[in-house]
Formats: structure tokens, sequence, C-alpha cells
């Protein structure tokens, strides 16, 4: 028994660190977009048209966006329609065909259809990743596997930034190899028992079960195994499986309630600053007029966000879900307004030179914390309150309303902080991480450890009224 328990947990880390390749490459690109613009705009250039304009170079930037939005709204039907798993290869065949043509270009035209590419990549990761780790693993394992989502990207930011000294084809070569390795290795597994059950392949689900807990093909299931697999199947409709979602899978109570955590959950990306101080830490940095080295203070940022995701990891585990949320959220509280406050007194030509250290403590912090913590934690979460069968969908859905909201925040970014100052901006940020905590201490369960039986229930009892509190309900009706 102890033997088949560690061979399932070796084999689910591994398929999921696989899994994370595409959070992984898209970090890598990330860091690989912000050297090479400067790169473009100069004599040095290596498209043969010559030098990009900064409309180009705009442009160029913006269509990263557009890519994502596609990849997003695909992304909820090929989870729901082909399964996770191919979903997966599919999105990382689009990251192929991107940095193939980045090494082909010769004019700007090659490089925005390349952002359009290497953007799907970015947005369908967010819907489909998280729903493929918390369904290949067990529920002991689901919290920390679901933060190696930000670990592989943080990772891929510095690794990106490293690759870029070497010149403009290093990271689109390497990324091309990565990607046919991907593609090579993600063949041989077996999709999610969850989305095989729920095309009403239960041979093929018991298969892949046994791949994913560590049980040879021709043994039984241990008691724990076979206790998950017919929880399982009580949670996901078997008469009708391959039913279109409909109007009904979206009236339940709790289903009601699920959307609206992964609703916050998914807005916590924009309004946690998460996108924005980290495009904009170089301008957070000048602003703040500290003499410090932008460049280096940037590069420490990078190195302290893949030590703290590790570290979160640690701490998630240790303090579970719910308590890791709150203390994530009121350490982003202190920071955000800390930072607020010296921004204030900045503003108001206050001589901020004896506070620097303090000062940039503060920026740090909040450039740091959210992305280490609560962007993993949302991720982890969205994909486990959400009935199975409107997982894709849903997050699809409200990633694409997120994206829209990054696209006009990260255009408008600068002439805001022109207007209103750093230190609106951040206590704005402060406001959100309040209202978050809030939230997730009344309405969101803990989630380590617990199926989704557990978690419908728990949910049912957060409901007002008279929803609240009826765990003997058959949970079907949630699905």
């Amino acid at each position: 028994m102890i033997c088949t328990i560690n061979r399932g947990r070796c084999v689910q880390i591994f398929v999921a660190a696989i899994a994370c390749f595409t959070e992984f490459l898209a970090g890598i690109y990330t860091a690989w977009t912000s050297p090479m613009i400067t790169l473009f705009l100069s004599d040095e250039t290596p498209l043969e048209s010559g030098p990009m304009t900064k409309e180009q170079v705009s442009l160029m930037t913006s269509l990263l966006y557009i890519g994502a939005i596609l990849g997003s709204f695909s992304a909820g039907w090929l989870a729901n329609a082909i399964g996770r798993k191919w979903s997966l290869i599919i999105s990382m065949m689009s990251q192929l065909i991107g940095n193939s043509l980045i090494i082909f270009a010769k004019t700007p035209l090659l490089l925005f259809i390349s952002r359009i590419f290497s953007g799907f990549i970015t947005g369908a990761t967010f819907v489909i990743l998280p729903i493929f780790i918390a369904e290949i693993t067990q529920k002991s394992l689901r919290t920390t596997l679901g933060n190696f989502f930000g670990l592989s990207c943080n990772i891929g930011h510095l690794v990106g930034k490293g690759l870029t000294t070497f010149g403009f084809y290093v990271v689109p070569s390497i990324s091309i190899g990565s990607a046919v390795i991907f593609i090579g290795c993600f063949l041989m597994f077996p999709d999610t028992p969850e989305y095989l059950l729920l095309r009403n392949r239960s041979e093929d689900a018991e298969k892949s079960l046994k791949f994913y807990r560590g049980v040879g093909k021709d043994q039984p299931f241990p008691v724990e195994t076979a206790s998950e697999f017919d929880d399982m199947k009580k949670v996901i409709s078997l008469r009708n499986p391959n039913s279109k979602i409909t109007i009904k899978d979206f009236k339940d109570p709790t289903t009601i309630l699920a959307i609206i955590i992964t609703f916050v959950m998914t807005s916590n990306i924009n309004f946690t600053g998460i996108r924005l101080t980290t495009a904009f830490t170089a301008s957070m940095l000048n602003d703040a007029a500290i003499p410090v080295d932008v460049s280096l203070t940037d590069n420490i940022i990078c190195v302290l966000q893949v030590i703290g995701c590790m570290a979160a990891i640690y701490v998630i585990r240790f303090f579970k879900v719910r308590r890791s949320f709150l203390f994530f959220y009121l350490a982003s509280i202190v920071s955000f307004f800390g930072a607020a406050a010296h921004y204030f007194l900045h503003e108001n030509d206050f001589d901020m030179i004896p506070y620097t250290w303090s000062f940039v403590t503060c920026i740090v912090l909040v450039v740091v914390i959210p992305s280490i913590a609560i962007n993993n934690l949302s991720m982890s979460t969205s994909s486990q309150v959400l009935p199975v069968k409107i997982r894709g969908s849903v997050l699809g859905f409200l990633n694409i309303l997120g994206l829209v909201v990054a696209f006009f925040t990260v255009q408008y970014y600068l002439y805001l902080v022109d207007t209103i100052g750093n230190s609106m901006v951040m206590s704005a940020m402060g406001l959100w991480c309040l209202f978050g905590a809030i939230f997730i201490f009344i309405f969101l369960p803990e989630l380590h450890n617990k199926s989704y039986s557990d978690i419908v229930n728990s949910l049912r009892c957060r409901l007002p009224g008279r929803f609240n509190c009826a765990p003997s309900q058959d949970i079907t009706s949630s699905i």
C-alpha cells in the first residue's frame, strides 16, 4: 500500500510539473519581450525592414492580449470538447508556431502574428492548466500542486531574463525545442479521470485513475482509491454525460456561489496589481525618485518571486488555504498602504531620501506578495469549487473578462498614474485586498484535503437564508 501511494504521488508531481511547462514557456516569452522592444527600436534590429516605430511596438505588445482573449475563449470549449490533455497539446502547438514565426521574421508582420499565437497559450493555460492539475491529483496534493502554476511562471521569467542576454534567437529556439519535448511527453499521458467519466468512458477513466494513483493495470483499486473513484461517479452525471450545458447547470445555489467566488479569484490578477506591478516595476521605481539601481532591483524581484513561490507552497501546506489567503491578503494590504503612504509623501515634495529602504521594500513587496501566493491560490481555488461540467466554460468566460480589463488597465496605467498619482493607485489595490480578505473569511470554505462533495456541502453552509446548511442534499444537483 505504501509503495503504491508513493508511486502515485510521484506520478502526479511529475505530470503536473510537465503540464506547468506551458506556463514556464509563457514566462520565458514574457521576459524576452521587454528587452527585445529596445532592440527593435534601435538600428541594431534583426529585422531586415529596419527599426520598428513606437506605434508598431505598441501594437505588437497589445496583440498578445488579443491572442490571450482568443485562447481563453477557445479553451473552455476545447477542454470540454476534446479533453484537458489535448487542449494543452494544442495550446503548446500555438507556442511552437509563434516562436517559429519569430525566427523567420524579416518584417514586423510576422512578429505581430507570432504575438497572437503566443498570446493564445497564455490565455488558454489560465483556463485549462488549473483544471487539469485539480483533476489528476488526489485531494491531499491538490492545493500544493496547484501552486506549481505560479512557480513555473516566475521561474520562466527569471530564466527568460538570463537567456535574453545571449541574443535575439536564443529564447525562440529553446522554446521550440522545449515545446516539441513537451508534446512528445504529454502524448503518453492519459486524460483526466473526471473528464473521461464526464464523457461516459468509465473504463478509460478507471485506467486513467490507476495511472495517476500508481496502481498497476491488472491490480484492483486500493480501498482509498476505490472510494475516490466512487465519489467521482457521484458528482458527475453519468445519465446524460454528453448533454450540452444549459441554464439549469447554473441554477443551484452552491453553483452560483462557486461562480461568484471564481469571479473574485479571477479578478485578483488585475486588482491586486499583479499584471500592472510586474509590467511597470521599472516605472514604479523611477516614479519614486529614490537612488537605487532599477535594473538590479528588477532582477532581485524576479529571484524573490521564485524563492517566494517555493516558500508559499510550504506555508499553504501548513496553514491550509483559507488562513493562507488571509495571511497573504493582510501582508498585501500592509504593503500597498505602506507604498501609498510613501508615494503620497513624495508627491507632496517630502524628502524621501532618509526613507529609501522602507520605500523600496514596500514597492518590492507589492510586486512579490500577490504574485507568489494570491495568484496561485486563486487559480487552484477556481478549479476546485466549480462543478466539473461547467469548469471550462466559466473559467474561459471570466478569464476573457479579466483580459479585457487587463488590456485597458495596461494601456492606460501610465495616464492614470499621471492623473491621480501612484498613491491613489496603490490605495485602490490595497482596498481590493481588504475586500478580498473579508470575502474569503465569509464565503470561502477550507479546500485543503477536501473532496468535491465536501466542498459542495461547505459552500451550502455558507449560503444565506433558506439556502443555508443542507449537507445531506444530493450533491448531484450541483453538477
